[in-house]
């Protein structure tokens, strides 16, 4: 008993343990293609911000970045790991989007002379008051140690529809489809060897953020992401996926949960109830429709965040509808 134990102990010690930097969860995913993977929690002083993806691509000429994670610390420890595996310059930081989780780590990119690629709804963003009160609520989880040297970096090239770029001999598509996660969603598409880089467009081991984007158009953009039929899909959030069927599975489940809660949010809604009624059924309702929801990382935190935003895309939709 006392074995099994102690084997217990060391399997959640394992399971729970926290990087201490991101080269410790790097991984070759393709020829010359790498990823480093955040763990499956909300951002705390334990993870240190550590939640969320990045990836870059070794060129002959030098290398492309995709997301910068979300503290200046975290994207020095990326450009340390990239480093690892190639002395060859860093020539594009290409950014998925303007969440915290992604961007915070630019400066350390820019730093090494890399070019900031992003969508034009950034600058919005950053002149926005939300993207005050967003950092000043990071600096207040992770206190000024962990944020120290983070700043909100301004991208030096913009990307509204389509861009291809050529290093090193290869040809890199980076493609803005449509309002999804954020209104500013940017995927990198490797056509040389099938490899589709989405972003927060598709998740994987936890539940989606609505609250930025819209998610009609959401789920159009996952149907894009089929038509190219990618062989590798790396994502923001979750492991990467190999073969297009594991590929069409995790595109589906993202789908989904964004029409379950939708459909969630307006029955409430039709029924009358109240924006924060609808937020505090949001969780109920859901495990109604699938159990199995209840085993996702910080599913009973997000879900009603997702629910209370949609509650007014949904309010406007019924007006569009009634006129």
């Amino acid at each position: 008993m006392s074995r099994l134990f102690s084997l217990l102990l060391l399997f959640l010690s394992i399971s729970f343990a926290v990087p201490k930097h991101v080269k410790e969860t790097l991984k070759e995913l393709s020829l010359g293609i790498y990823g480093v993977f955040g763990v499956y929690e909300q951002v705390s002083p334990k993870n240190r911000g550590f939640i969320s993806n990045a990836y870059f691509i070794i060129t002959r000429d030098g290398v492309i970045v995709f997301d910068a994670l979300s503290t200046y610390k975290l994207g020095k420890e990326l450009v340390e790991t990239i480093q690892t595996k190639t002395k060859k310059p860093i020539k594009y930081l290409i950014l998925s989007h303007y969440h915290t989780d992604h961007f915070y780590g630019a400066k350390a990119f820019k730093e090494k002379g890399a070019i900031i690629v992003a969508h034009p709804y950034a600058l919005e963003y950053l002149g926005s008051d939300e993207a005050q009160r967003m950092f000043n609520a990071r600096l207040g989880v992770l206190g000024k140690d962990l944020m120290k040297g983070t700043v909100q970096t301004a991208p030096d090239l913009l990307v509204d529809k389509s861009l291809v770029i050529l290093l090193g001999g290869e040809w890199f598509e980076i493609h803005h489809w449509c309002k999804a996660h954020t209104n500013g969603d940017l995927v990198l598409w490797v056509p040389s060897k099938k490899v589709l880089i989405s972003g927060d467009i598709v998740f994987g081991g936890r539940v989606p953020f609505l609250g930025s984007g819209n998610s009609i158009s959401w789920i159009e953009c996952l149907d894009k992401i089929l038509e190219l039929e990618p062989e590798v899909l790396l994502i923001g959030h979750g492991e990467p996926l190999f073969g297009k069927e594991n590929i069409k599975k995790q595109v589906a489940w993202t789908k989904k949960y964004i029409q379950d809660i939708r459909g969630v949010v307006r029955k409430l809604y039709e029924e009358g109830l109240s924006l924060e009624e609808v937020r505090a059924k949001a969780n109920e309702e859901m495990l109604k429709i699938d159990p199995a929801y209840s085993q996702l990382s910080v599913f009973f935190d997000v879900n009603p965040v997702n629910a209370y935003h949609l509650y007014f895309e949904i309010e406007r939709e019924v007006l569009f509808e009634s006129k």
